[in-house]
C-alpha cells in the first residue's frame, strides 16, 4: 500500500462517501488509487467549486466534507473556500498535493507554499515529510474538524510520498489525544444563569450557527424557550434552529433582520447569545452598544477566544449549545412568562405589523419584487423541507427574511466571510448530501457568474437543483449602498452586458426558462417543480428595489431603516 492507496483506505474506513476535487501532475497517483479502489469521487469544473461543494455537503449532512486539489494553484484555488469554511465553522478536511520532497523549497513548478497560506483560514494544519507520520497525521486531522468548533483541516502530501510504500507498522496510528485547560461549564454557572432570569424583565435568547452544528442541539433549545416563555432570534447562521413558525421566535436580527429581532436586541435587559460570534453584522458598534444598556450579557460558545473578544459579557460560560440547554433544563422549574408578559406583547405587536409589511411586499408586479418570487416559491414548496441555498448579496438577505426554513441544516448561506460564487457548488454539494431532496437555490446575476463552470457538474449529476437567478442586472447590495452613501455614484456596480442564462444553461443540457411577470412565474415554477433534475429560471426584478429593514453601520439594532415602522 503506498501513501495514495493509504489515504483511499483512510477516508473509506472513516465513511466518506462522497469527495469533491480536481486532478493535477502531483495528485495523480492519487488519482490513480481512487480509480482503483472505485472511490465515489465527484470532479468540479474549479477548485474553488470543490471547496463550497464540500462545504454545502458538511452543512447539510453534519459530517466533515472532503475536497482534493493538486499542488500550487491548484491549492491555492482552494483558499476562498477553506476561509469561508473557517468563518463559518464548517468541517472540512482538504489534501493538497505538493512538489516533491527533495524540489520542496526550490520554486520548482507549481510549488506554492499551501500550508503558510492557509495558516490564517484553517483551524490547523500539515505538511507531511516523513511517510511513518501519513496516517497519524490524518487521523488527527479528521479528529480535528469536528472537535469543539468546528472548522478546515488542511494536509499537504508530497507527490513521491504519495506513490512510496508504506510500512505495516505505519498503517496503525496512535491513539488520538489532545490535552486542554479545564473548561467553565454550564453546570458551575446555573444559580448565576437563573438568579438572571428571574431579575430582568425584558429577556432575549440569541441563538447563532453553533445552535444548528451542534448535535441535538434545536430540539433542546425548543424546549427551554418553551419551558421559560423566552423569546429568541437568530443569526443568519443560526435560522433554522427553531422554525420559523414558532410563536416564541422573532426572526433572524442584524444588519438587514427584523424589526421586532432587532429591537428585541437593541432594547433587552437580558441578552443570553448561544453560539453567536456577535460579528459587526449582528453589532454594528460593540462599544456603543455595550455603553446602551444597562443590561446582563450571557454569552455561551464552544470557542473561548470568542467570548469577550466583541462584547464584554457578565456570565462567560465554554460550553456546547445542546450541552448547555440539556444542563438548564435539569435545573428544575424555570417558567418566567408571566413576569415578561408586557414584554412579549411588545414584540408581538411588532412582529404582526411587520408580517402586514411582508404581505404587502407580496402582491404581484412587474418586474418581479424579489419579495414576491421568494414568496411564490416558498409557497409552492411548502411542507416539502427542501434545502434552501443562497449565494452573496441582495437576494441573500430577502431569502432570510421572506423563506420559512422547516428545519435544522436547511439554510444554507455563506455568512461570515460573504463568498460571491458560494450558491451553485454550495448547492450541487448540498444536493450530493440530500439524497433526493429538492434543492433550492436562490443567487444573484453576479455572483452566478463567479462559479458558473459548476453547471457542467450539475449537468452530470442531474440533482435536483432549482435555480433562480435573481437578474436585477448589477451587483444589488453594492449598488444600494452607493444609492444610500455614495450620492447614488453607481461606480461598477451595474451589469448591463449580462449573458442569455438560459441559452447557457441549455449548452450545459440543463432546461431553463425566463420569467418576467407573475404569469410567467407560475408557469416556470410549476415546469421546474415537474423537472426531476435541474432547473433554471432567470427572474427579471426591479434593478430599484432595495432590502429593508436596514441598520446603517455603526448604529445601534433599534436604528432600523424600515419605511412603515419608523414611527
Amino acid at each position: 500500500m503506498n501513501g495514495a492507496e493509504l489515504i483511499v483506505d483512510f477516508l473509506t474506513r472513516k465513511g466518506v462517501k462522497h469527495d469533491f476535487g480536481y486532478p493535477g501532475g502531483p495528485v495523480l497517483v492519487l488519482y490513480e488509487a481512487i480509480y482503483k479502489a472505485n472511490f465515489p469521487h465527484v470532479m468540479t469544473r474549479h477548485e474553488q467549486g470543490a471547496a463550497h461543494a464540500a462545504e454545502g455537503y458538511a452543512k447539510v449532512s453534519g459530517i466533515p466534507g472532503v475536497c482534493i486539489a493538486t499542488s500550487g494553484p491548484g491549492a491555492t484555488n482552494l483558499v476562498t473556500g477553506l476561509a469561508d469554511a473557517y468563518l463559518d465553522s464548517v468541517p472540512i478536511l482538504a489534501i493538497t498535493g505538493a512538489v516533491s520532497r527533495k524540489a520542496t523549497g526550490t520554486d520548482a513548478f507549481q510549488e506554492a507554499d499551501i500550508t503558510g497560506v492557509t495558516q490564517p483560514v484553517t483551524k490547523y494544519n500539515y505538511l507531511v515529510m516523513n511517510p511513518d507520520e501519513l496516517l497519524p497525521i490524518l487521523e488527527e486531522a479528521w479528529k480535528l474538524t469536528t472537535e469543539g468548533r468546528p472548522g478546515p483541516v488542511l494536509v499537504n502530501v508530497p507527490k513521491d510520498l504519495l506513490a512510496l510504500p508504506i510500512k505495516q507498522s505505519a498503517r496503525k496510528a496512535p491513539t488520538y489525544t489532545r490535552h486542554r485547560p479545564a473548561k467553565i461549564r454550564t453546570r458551575d454557572m446555573t444559580d448565576q444563569v437563573c438568579a438572571a432570569l428571574k431579575a430582568c424583565q425584558r429577556p432575549l435568547l440569541l441563538a447563532g450557527g453553533g445552535c444548528v452544528i451542534s448535535p441535538g442541539c434545536p430540539e433542546k433549545l425548543i424546549r427551554f424557550i418553551e419551558t421559560l416563555g423566552l423569546p429568541v432570534a437568530t443569526t443568519l447562521m443560526g435560522k433554522g434552529a427553531i422554525p420559523d413558525s414558532h410563536p416564541l421566535y422573532l426572526g433572524n436580527l442584524g444588519m438587514h433582520g427584523t424589526p421586532q429581532a432587532n429591537i428585541a436586541l437593541g432594547t433587552c435587559d437580558l441578552l443570553l447569545a448561544v453560539g453567536s460570534r456577535f460579528s459587526d453584522r449582528i453589532i454594528g458598534d460593540p462599544e456603543l452598544y455595550n455603553r446602551s444598556g444597562p443590561r446582563t450579557i450571557i454569552h455561551v460558545d464552544i470557542d473561548p477566544a470568542e467570548i469577550g473578544k466583541n462584547i464584554r459579557a457578565d456570565i462567560e460560560i465554554e460550553d456546547d449549545a445542546a450541552d448547555f440547554f440539556d444542563t438548564m433544563l435539569k435545573t428544575g422549574p424555570l417558567s418566567q412568562a408571566d413576569s415578561w408578559q408586557e414584554w412579549l406583547n411588545l414584540l408581538q405587536n411588532k412582529k404582526q405589523r411587520y408580517i402586514g409589511l411582508k404581505n404587502e411586499m407580496y402582491k404581484p408586479a412587474a418586474p418581479l419584487p424579489p419579495q414576491y418570487v421568494i414568496h411564490q416559491v416558498a409557497e409552492a414548496l411548502r411542507g416539502s423541507n427542501p434545502v434552501v441555498v443562497t449565494d452573496v448579496g441582495q437576494h441573500q438577505q430577502f431569502v432570510a427574511q421572506h423563506y420559512p426554513i422547516e428545519s435544522p441544516r436547511s439554510f444554507i448561506t455563506s455568512g461570515g466571510l460573504g463568498t460571491m460564487g458560494f450558491g451553485l457548488p454550495a448547492a450541487i454539494g448540498a444536493g450530493v448530501a440530500a439524497s433526493g431532496r429538492t434543492v433550492v437555490l436562490f443567487t444573484g446575476d453576479g455572483g452566478f457568474q463567479m462559479t458558473i463552470q459548476e453547471l457542467g457538474l450539475l449537468a452530470h449529476l442531474q440533482l435536483p437543483v432549482k435555480i433562480f437567478i435573481m437578474d436585477n442586472s448589477c451587483l444589488g447590495m453594492v449598488r444600494q449602498w452607493q444609492e444610500l452613501f455614495f450620492q447614488k455614484h453607481y461606480s461598477q456596480s451595474l451589469l448591463d452586458n449580462n449573458p442569455d442564462f438560459v441559452k447557457i444553461a441549455e449548452a450545459y443540457g440543463i432546461p431553463a426558462g425566463s420569467a418576467g411577470d407573475p404569469a410567467s412565474l407560475q408557469e416556470q415554477l410549476q415546469t421546474a417543480l415537474k423537472s426531476p433534475g435541474p432547473y433554471i429560471i432567470r427572474c427579471y426584478l426591479d434593478p430599484n428595489e432595495n432590502v429593508y429593514p436596514m441598520i446603517p453601520a455603526g448604529k445601534l439594532p433599534q436604528d432600523l431603516l424600515m419605511p412603515g415602522m419608523n414611527d
